[in-house]
């Protein structure tokens, strides 16, 4: 009946095939994406659109139905996510819907966890390059979905479903959609698989296959989900938020194309991509300058001597994450990771396509963020990355994890912001300069709720770390993430609802933001209180976190944060003071020394865990978790931060006295009575001075301090294994990027790691 639906409201309609000539009129999808590509080389514009006709002759509408189209997809988030039943969707917002045209690009996106458009046009192509439209066919009312990285996916948490559109029995456009589902079948409990050893611990496989039609899933479907995730009723309740959002997508946008007419809408949908092509190139012509910036970045996943699955794992890993744009006198943008290392024994391997789809969100940041969709890609290109790296490992080890693929893509995408940071400062545009990105350290539960229930999920507190400080501000506080732009970390009152736990605080964290002239925004820590459960496990999972590295480092001369580290104690005295009505544990303190390890007693208390681990048993009633979400990072000298900012976070309790002495050298004093701070501008004018000279007695000439490291490079002077293994894999599988290193610091043409 739905297929008939489809075809009589076209027929009803009137639409008419587009135009002949047009690059969408007539053949095969396979035909159609040649075609564009051919267009593309031949006049360096999406589609052939060496003009933007339907912008140009009628500008009102083609804004106004851009609109209606961005609508529609938000709408299609609304319903998708209150159709779920998972706390990740529901309250998180950590999905999306998406319009694309038939060969795949995208069109227009939600809002929502924006780095999926990309892997979502891949996906699309991919069906048609492996001959779908024949085999299986594509029909109206099918369902098509894919969590497989193999295939198109980043990890299989998140599940994506593509429906097609038809009008008149054409196929007009694609809708799409991505939810990162609360437990996806690993081997051990929830979304976050870091500890994956392999794919085969990946989790329950969707390979780029129909899983219903008539908008309808199969019931063997149901039944495997049923069957391989451990909270199916969750990951069906998602699986049918996202038709319910696609179909949203699909009904309505054949009432727009019965509005304005097939040919209107098909074109308007090509020219829209284009129009984010030229945009994304306009800002880099403009703004940026020819030539090659690198920026160095490292990862660290610390597991030696922790709770692991298989005996290759009890070791600690260094990801090289290194970023080179060239950017050519057209303004084109060739991206590169020559230089990345080896895969890895854990989940935090990824594909170049999901790379490419990462990209295109943190290109959005800092780019093309006007009309976001396929059409930025179109102004770069992705040089692949060194085969058998952590960027593409597949050549080398096809059953490489990629339980959490976005752990390492996340920190490297985090220096774009410098790189094109650096660019826009170079030309003048101060306003748009931003420092990187905060880290990302997740939490998940799994055991017996408070109905008795088993539960497995991750909380979206990594939702929202601070925001990058820019160039003429601090950064904001507690309400950005890198993935996606709306941080939403959801209610507290609601993530009880749906685990055994109490939050006892969820608070600003002071001085996470770094230390500079502006301070990244801060990051917050949330406090839980186990509760009403024979047991749960705590996993503080890495989504791209540092540990024993310095943690969000900071631009032009700022201070790094600390690194990432959680907290736990069990067996608490929590209880007694609780009846005894006397303070109990809110928040984390300073780091150096944290609240958990002098205001409760416990029988097991580990107050600064090395992140990430799953704790070695199950967690009880009354013990107690303190879980802090990174601040971002901090841009400029901290010298030269304006004294009225730090009184204003010394008020706000945002910064601690010890901070803005030692690092920001003020001189400040606390008046009891008011119960604020006060700025002695003299005094702080003449300790700056002393510590800017203290500064130069200790520093040595670039020469003396290049030879004392080249020196220690050639004797691998306290390198540790992860260190050692980073380097050898890098300067193995990128020769060029070998060579480079050597000729920097004069090193034998034979030299290794």
């Amino acid at each position: 009946m739905q297929r008939k639906a489809i075809t009589k409201s076209g027929a009803r309609s009137g639409l008419k095939r587009a135009r002949a000539g047009h690059p969408a009129a007539g053949g095969t999808l396979r035909q159609k994406l040649e075609t564009n590509e051919r267009l593309l080389r031949e006049t360096g514009h999406l589609f052939g659109l060496e003009k933007l006709r339907r912008k140009e002759t009628d500008p009102g509408t083609y804004e106004a139905v851009w609109q209606i189209l961005l609508n529609i997809c938000n709408t299609a988030h609304v319903v998708g996510c209150r159709v779920s039943s998972s706390p990740i969707a529901a309250e998180g917002g950590d999905a999306l819907w998406s319009l694309h045209l038939p060969t795949g690009e995208a069109v227009c996106t939600s809002r929502g966890i924006v780095s999926h458009p990309g892997l979502l046009s891949l996906l699309l192509r991919s069906y048609i390059e492996s001959g779908y439209e024949d085999n299986p066919g594509i029909r109206p009312g099918d369902i098509f979905e894919n969590n497989d990285p193999h295939f198109g996916g980043i990890h299989s948490a998140d599940f994506q479903t593509t429906v097609p559109i038809f009008a008149g029995g054409k196929l007009i456009a694609w809708a799409a959609s991505v939810t990162h589902v609360m437990d996806a079948g690993f081997v051990l409990p929830g979304s976050i698989g870091f500890m994956n050893p392999d794919c085969f611990s990946d989790g329950v496989p969707v390979v780029a296959e129909r899983v219903g039609e008539n908008d309808r899933f199969y019931p063997w479907y149901e039944k495997r989900m049923r069957s391989r995730t451990r909270v199916p009723d969750w990951t069906m309740g998602d699986a049918r938020g996202r038709l319910a959002g696609c179909l949203t997508i699909r009904e309505r946008v054949l009432a727009l194309v019965e509005k304005y007419g097939l040919d209107f809408f098909e074109d308007v949908s090509r020219e829209y991509i284009e129009d984010s092509r030229r945009y994304a190139v306009s800002r880099v012509r403009t703004q940026a300058t020819p030539g090659r910036i690198r920026k160095s970045n490292f990862k660290d996943l610390a597991m030696a001597g922790k709770r692991v699955l298989l005996p290759q794992q009890n070791v600690d890993c260094l990801f090289n994450l290194p970023l080179e744009l060239t950017i050519d006198r057209s303004a084109k943008v060739a991206i590169s990771l020559r230089g990345a290392s080896g895969w890895v024994p854990f989940g935090e391997n990824i594909t170049p396509n999901a790379l490419v789809s990462g990209m295109l969100n943190a290109y959005s940041h800092m780019v093309g963020f006007d009309m976001f969709n396929w059409g930025a890609v179109a102004a770069w290109r992705l040089e692949d990355p060194p085969l058998g790296s952590w960027a593409n490992p597949y050549s080398a080890n096809y059953f490489a994890a990629s339980g959490v693929a976005w752990a390492p893509a996340v920190v490297w995408m985090s220096s774009l912001y410098e790189a094109f940071g650096r660019l826009y400062w170079s030309r003048g545009f101060v306003e748009e300069v931003a420092a990187g990105g905060a880290t990302t350290m997740t939490a998940e539960f799994s055991g017996v709720n408070q109905y008795g229930l088993y539960t497995a999920g991750l909380t979206l507190e990594q939702a929202c770390n601070g925001g990058p400080a820019r160039a003429i501000a601090d950064g904001e506080t507690s309400a950005w993430c890198i993935y996606t732009p709306n941080a939403d970390f959801g209610n507290a009152e609601v993530s009880e609802l749906y685990y055994p736990v109490v939050y006892l605080g969820r608070n600003l964290e002071p001085d996470s933001g770094g230390y500079g002239k502006f301070r990244g925004g801060l990051g917050h820590t949330a406090v839980w209180l186990v509760k009403n459960t024979s047991g749960i496990e705590y996993q503080c999972g890495c989504a791209g976190i540092r540990s024993k590295v310095c943690g969000n480092h900071g631009m032009f001369g700022a201070y790094p944060t600390w690194p990432d580290r959680a907290a736990y104690a069990s067996g608490t005295n929590l209880k007694e003071l609780a009846e005894a009505h006397r303070p109990l544990l809110h928040e984390r303190g300073d780091p150096e020394r944290p609240t958990i390890g002098k205001d409760i007693k416990a029988e097991v208390i580990e107050p600064n865990c090395i992140a990430p681990f799953v704790t070695p048993g199950q967690l009880h009633e009354w013990d107690v978790i303190v879980h802090p979400v990174s601040g971002s990072q901090a841009l400029g000298d901290p010298l030269e931060r304006d004294l009225e900012l730090i009184r204003k976070d010394l008020d706000d309790g945002l910064e601690r006295e010890r901070i803005a002495s030692e690092v920001h050298g003020v001189v400040a004093h606390f008046d009891e009575k008011t119960k604020h701070w006060s700025l002695d501008a003299a005094a702080t004018q003449k300790k700056r001075e002393a510590m800017r000279a203290q500064r130069k007695a200790r520093g040595v000439p670039f020469r003396e301090w290049w030879q004392r490291e080249r020196e220690k490079i050639l004797v691998k002077e306290n390198m540790a294994e992860a260190v050692l293994a980073m380097w050898r894999s890098s300067m193995q599988l990128s020769p060029a990027y070998a060579d480079e290193l050597r000729a920097f610091w004069k090193l034998p043409d034979n030299f290794g790691f």
